[in-house]
């Protein structure tokens, strides 16, 4: 699953949600939160660029965001299995 494209020729970057790519600038709440809910779930790798893949992008304020964005995602990434882990301990009932 990939969570971030960057177009090297134009240097644009966009957000994968779902089926469709979304430029940072039009990135919603609830497109975030597709991303994130997509992580949950995956059963899948997934594939979130390193900060240096981003050293293409020309536009400083879309470099800022998209790093910003990247990093949380990438927390949020690495402690889904807590997250799951806590979830199920606090609400046994409605994981079963």
């Amino acid at each position: 699953m990939k969570v971030l494209e960057v177009d090297s020729k134009s240097n644009k970057s966009y957000f994968v949600v779902g089926e469709e790519k979304i430029m940072p600038v039009d990135l919603s709440r609830d497109n975030l939160l597709k991303i994130l809910n997509d992580i949950y779930d995956a059963t899948e790798e997934v594939d979130i660029p390193d900060l240096s893949e981003l050293d293409n992008l020309k536009n400083p304020v879309e470099k800022e965001i998209v790093e910003q964005i990247i990093q949380k995602i990438s927390d949020f990434k690495n402690n889904v299995d807590y997250i799951r882990k806590d979830i199920e301990t606090q609400f046994p009932e409605i994981v079963s």
